[in-house]
């Protein structure tokens, strides 16, 4: 015959809080408490939305709106994502439609200055586009997204949104999100 065990009379949870209660002492004063402990949530300012274009005019002049772009970058922070593309690829258009998917608009809006640039077919703003970017090689769309001091800190130079019509609107935002916080190279 197997001894019996002891049940506790206590419920799991009241177990789980007497355990705990030796890993942290409150001592009713908070302000003694580790500071990151004591303000958990670091409290930001609002952000005001940028536009989000979802066309392509062929008559702007591309190259003034990054300029336009970059310095108000400079002043906020947000990076610049530079759109290459045109109003007849379906590829592009499909991008403009999950532009204006709740995901991928609040991160557009909230993270990034978008400059969409019209490259008709391959004539025009060519020029501007090979600053960051080989259309011939990516296809479009092709994005790039610059830094406040205009440097480059990502491209889709592999082609992977000349395929934006198979892209969900999670692998967009995902996208996105991922070129705003690149990989520690520590």
């Amino acid at each position: 015959m197997r001894p019996r065990r002891a049940r506790s009379l206590l419920p799991p949870t009241a177990l789980l809080l007497f355990a705990l209660a030796g890993c942290v002492q409150v001592d009713g004063r908070g302000s003694d408490l580790a500071p990151h402990y004591a303000q958990p949530f670091v409290s930001v300012s609002p952000v005001a939305p940028a536009p989000v274009p979802t066309g392509y005019d062929a008559k702007a002049d591309a190259a003034a709106a990054v300029a336009a772009a970059l310095a108000q970058s400079r002043r906020d922070g947000r990076p610049v994502l530079v759109e290459f593309g045109a109003d007849w690829c379906v590829d592009c258009q499909a991008l403009a439609r999950r532009a204006t998917e709740p995901a991928v608009k609040l991160v557009l809006q909230r993270d990034y200055r978008l400059v969409t640039v019209d490259v008709g077919h391959f004539d025009r703003n060519g020029a501007l586009a090979a600053r960051w970017i080989d259309l011939k090689r990516s296809g479009i769309p092709a994005l790039v997204v610059l830094n406040p001091d205009g440097s480059v800190r990502a491209t889709t130079q592999d082609g992977s949104f000349a395929n934006a019509r198979t892209l969900s609107s999670d692998a967009v935002a995902g996208r996105l999100v991922a070129w705003l916080y690149p990989p520690s190279r520590s």
